[in-house]
């Protein structure tokens, strides 16, 4: 298969710049946004289900926020002096770990073993004095506990737009 196009199937698909795969329909701004956001949120359930490990952490000695918005950091700088800190999920992807007090549920979900209705439990159980009263909640036993003990913090400080840093 040549000239743009490839067999799939026992049909030729044609691939050209502005289409859809079959041929109809066009690809848009917000169509490619929404696979940047879909790529970006599926490395993070990527990474939170392949057991990623804070050793495996992007080397970066300092890495701050560049963008970011109500749920958490969207673009890191890596050495750049007074950079806010990271928040939300990306403060995992950087071996940092998560304030119980303020991650959204939506961040919380990026932690192996956490979905929709455990991250709802833990912002309903708030507020955390330290990250062992974590198995309070319903569904967190010594194990699940011990697995996400490392990834977690509790703050002191209060949060800044709960977006799962310190502020």
């Amino acid at each position: 298969a040549g000239g743009g196009r490839a067999a799939r199937g026992g049909r030729r698909v044609g691939v050209k710049a502005g289409r859809s795969h079959d041929g109809g329909g066009g690809a848009t701004a917000g169509a490619v946004a929404n696979a940047g956001l879909a790529l970006a949120l599926g490395l993070l359930v990527f990474v939170a289900l392949s057991g990623f490990d804070a050793a495996d952490a992007p080397v970066c000695a300092s890495p701050s926020e560049r963008v970011g918005d109500a749920t958490g950091t969207r673009v890191v700088a890596c050495g750049e002096p007074a950079g806010a800190p990271l928040r939300g999920p990306a403060r995992l992807l950087f071996g940092q770990p998560l304030d119980l007090n303020c991650a959204l549920p939506s961040g919380l979900m990026a932690l192996p073993g956490i979905g929709p209705r455990r991250a709802a439990a833990i912002a309903a159980a708030r507020p955390f004095e330290s990250v062992d009263e974590l198995t309070r909640v319903a569904g967190i036993g010594p194990v699940l506990h011990g697995r996400l003990s490392p990834q977690l913090m509790v703050s002191t400080t209060p949060c800044a737009g709960g977006a799962g840093g310190p502020s």
